[in-house]
Parts: structure tokens; C-alpha cells; sequence
């Protein structure tokens, strides 16, 4: 593995501008995310939050800017680079998107394969801890069809967090779920960050879980970063286009 981030920023974007289908989504982010805390980045659909999250680990190649993950710049870099930037980071998708052909085990187990692991014992050992850490003790050998939606999100954190990556991505981790279990997988992404000192950056429109995960807010409107500061100053703001957001999505103010 590789020597864990030490500077003050694991990301760091420059300039970045992006388009899509001759469409810009990005115009110029400029944007500092600090290390071993969780970012919550907001902003109304459109705003570019998802293509934003997938620039942080080079699934999107930027148009123009730089974008620099733990101190290494990435938009110049090949795909062999590339890869092992993406073996630091992990990633919670919106849909979870399990393997529907594989069983909770396999799936979790995925990434230590990917990386060479090959000892059966070890790696039933890294699951089950795994999946301990996540409250699904004993569920290797179900398949993703019979989980609940509240159990595909933890078992797609399982996964994500097998391998101890020093980041981790999550896309509207909380979307489709009922507020009891969303506060639920909010509270579990938070413990399980701080517990490994992880670096998180997540991408929702649901408030609840913002207030629970966030140490740090990104404001996402038109392409580019409004605002970016820590919970009380964003509620504070006196941003009409942020106060309207928060009042919109049940966030008072």
C-alpha cells in the first residue's frame, strides 16, 4: 500500500472546467478538500456534483485545470497511473451496484482480488470482519437480490471499505432510503471514517445526513464552487441561492 496522504488537502482543483456532450458542467473549480475529514458536497441537480466526484479519482478527464490527488497531479497520468491512485480510494455508488451474479461475500471480497489477494482463508477472514464492521454478521452467502435496500447500502460500504482506502467516495449514499435508515447508514459512514482516519467526500441532497457527516460543505451551483466552509458558516450564509437550497430541501433558514 501506499504511504498514506500527510499534506493538508487529499484533492486539490485548480481551474478545472469539463463538458460533457458539448455541454459545460464544470467552469473553473477551484476547490480544496482537507484530509482525513468528510466533505459533503451540495447543490441542485445540474450543478455537476456527480461529474464533479468522478473527476477525483479520473473516471472524467478534465478539459482544462489540475487536479492533484495527495500531492500528485492525475489529469496527465496513464491508466497504469492511474490505477494505483484509484487502489487509495474507495467508492460507495448511488445504487450500490452489486454484482447481482456474485454472493454478498464475493462481493465484497472483489476488491482484495482485484488486487491480487489469493488465499481463501484470508480473504473469508477480511469479510467477515468486513461485514462485522458494517452490521451484517454472517450474510456471505445471500445473494443481493434477498437484501433489503437498507442492506445492499451496507454490504456496498463493506466492499468499499475492505481494503482500508485512505479515501472514500460516496455518491448519494443515502438516496431511496426511508429517514430512519438513512440517518442509520449516515451514522455508519461517519463512525467508520473516523474510526480509520479516512478521507470522505460525499455527494447528497439529503440534509439529515449532511448534519451528521459533514466536517466540511461544498456548494456546488452552475458549475462552480459558491461556497466552501464548515456547517455553521453555511447556514449562516447570506447566499441567496444557498438559503433558497437549504429552505427548499427542509433545511430551515
Amino acid at each position: 500500500m501506499a504511504d498514506k496522504a500527510t499534506s493538508e488537502f487529499f484533492f486539490e482543483l485548480s481551474e478545472v472546467h469539463t463538458s460533457l456532450g458539448g455541454k459545460a458542467i464544470l467552469r473553473g473549480v477551484n476547490l480544496e478538500i482537507p484530509t482525513g475529514k468528510t466533505t459533503v458536497i451540495l447543490g441542485g441537480s445540474g450543478a455537476g456534483k456527480s461529474v464533479l466526484l468522478k473527476h477525483l479519482n479520473g473516471l472524467i478527464r478534465s478539459r482544462s485545470g489540475v487536479i492533484s490527488v495527495a500531492g500528485e497531479e492525475i489529469q496527465s497520468m496513464s491508466e497504469p497511473e492511474l490505477l494505483k491512485i484509484r487502489k487509495r480510494i474507495g467508492i460507495l455508488f448511488q445504487d450500490g451496484a452489486l454484482f447481482d451474479s456474485m454472493t454478498v461475500g464475493e462481493n465484497v471480497a472483489f476488491p482484495l482480488v482485484e488486487q491480487g489477494w489469493k488465499d481463501q482463508r484470508e480473504l473469508d477472514a477480511a469479510v467477515a470482519q468486513a461485514l462485522e464492521h458494517v452490521g451484517l454478521p454472517g450474510e456471505e452467502r445471500k445473494m443481493p437480490a434477498k437484501l433489503s435496500g437498507g442492506m445492499r447500502k451496507r454490504a456496498s460500504l463493506a466492499r468499499a471499505m475492505i481494503f482500508h482506502p485512505e479515501c472514500l467516495l460516496c455518491d448519494e449514499p443515502t438516496a431511496g432510503l426511508d429517514p430512519i435508515l438513512s440517518e442509520t447508514i449516515s451514522r455508519l459512514i461517519r463512525a467508520l471514517v473516523k474510526e480509520r482516519e479516512t478521507t470522505a467526500v460525499v455527494v447528497t441532497h439529503d440534509l439529515g445526513a449532511m448534519r451528521i457527516m459533514a466536517d466540511h460543505v461544498v456548494f456546488l451551483r452552475d458549475g462552480k464552487v459558491r461556497f466552501s466552509g464548515d456547517l455553521d458558516e453555511l447556514e449562516a450564509s447570506g447566499d441567496e441561492g444557498i438559503r433558497q437550497f437549504l429552505s427548499a430541501t427542509g433545511g430551515g433558514g
